[in-house]
Order: structure tokens, then sequence, then C-alpha cells
């Protein structure tokens, strides 16, 4: 069960489909803008889809996720996920080319799992204890603006559990057997992250 949200979050993909993923080397810093907001590296590809050889790589410190002011040096080597960027995309005094293909990036991975990743696996281990919540939850989404059915109905779906949880425990007390109660909750955590999987899109 340890190992279900670690399975989860390599076969699921990350929330958005970004057209390129790959591993670059960056081999040189061009510029950044004036805030120092966006950083602009050239880079060469060594693996996965990215729109030419030698590119430029757009690094977002308030947009890209898993960026570390470490990766802004040269002779660094990372997966990156992102996008073309594009002048009739991209456009303002921020937004800099250098007459190769570029990629604004969403975000970078220099280990394991990619930082949406992460989150994910985060989520699915505390899903457990965050059920406990979900009764409650359940007004307070109807009124929110990020109402959507899906999480309404694992809302629904997590209330249940806890109800069939508390239950079951209270059952097991009355006539109690060695491992029963031990059992119980660990059914309750493989269903209570089993329910998590569908709203795992919805975090970012």
């Amino acid at each position: 069960m340890l190992l279900l949200p670690v399975l989860v979050v390599h076969l699921i993909p990350t929330d958005t489909h970004e057209p390129f993923v790959f591993r670059a080397m960056l081999t040189e810093h061009l510029a950044q803008s004036d805030s120092g907001k966006l950083q602009y590296f050239r880079a060469n590809v060594v693996d996965g889809n990215a729109p030419a050889s030698s590119i430029v790589v757009a690094l977002d410190r308030a947009y890209t996720r898993g960026y570390q002011p470490a990766l802004t040096s040269a002779s660094t080597a990372a997966w990156f996920q992102g996008s073309l960027m594009t002048p009739d995309i991209f456009y303002g005094e921020q937004y800099l080319f250098f007459g190769l293909p570029q990629v604004y990036t969403r975000q970078v991975k220099t280990g394991l799992l990619w930082p949406d990743q992460w989150t994910e696996l985060r989520v699915l281990y505390l899903s457990p204890v965050a059920t406990l919540a979900a009764p409650i939850q359940i007004p307070f989404l109807i009124r929110s603006d990020s109402f959507t059915y899906t999480i309404l109905a694992v809302l629904v779906a997590r209330s249940i559990l806890v109800g069939l949880a508390v239950y079951a425990v209270i059952r097991s007390r009355r006539s109690p057997r060695r491992g029963t109660t031990l059992a119980l909750l660990e059914l309750y955590a493989l269903f209570a992250m089993l329910i998590t999987i569908p709203i795992l899109g919805d975090l970012f």
C-alpha cells in the first residue's frame, strides 16, 4: 500500500501535457529581464522532444515549478517541460528573443520526479487524514468558485468512506479480533488514496 502513491504518480501524467519534454544542458546565460524574474539560457538538448537540438530555455521565477538558483549556473543538466515561446504569444518588454527556438519552461526536474509529481505524492500520502475533513468541506465547496462535480463526487465518496470506517471500527470493538482494527485502518487508507486520484489534476 505504501508504494501505491509512487506507482500512481508514475502512471498518471502531470496535469498539463506540454508539447516539449526534454533533457538539456544549460551552456550559456544569455540575459535576464529587468526585474530578474525571467532568466534566458542557451541549451543543448541531450534527450527527449524539443523544437531543435540547440535552443533557448526561459526560466520564470514566478511560474516555473522546480526553479532553483543553482539551476541558473551554466553547465547544468536537467529535464524541462514547456511550450514554444514566440513573439506572437509572448509579448512585452520582459520577453526577449535570440533567434533560436525558445521554450517557456513550466517545470524542471533535477531528481527522480517532476515538481507536480512530488505534490501529487504528498497529497496521496496525506489523503487518509484529509479525508476526515470531507463532511465539513462539502458546504464550503458548493459556495466556492473552484466548485466542480468531480471534486464534489470525491468529497461525497470521502464522507461515505469516513462513515463506513467509523461504523466498522465500532463493530470490531464489540467483537474484538486480533489485528482487525489495524486491517480496517489499512483498508481505509487504501480507499482514501484511491478516491483522491481523480482530483490530482485539480491541484495546480
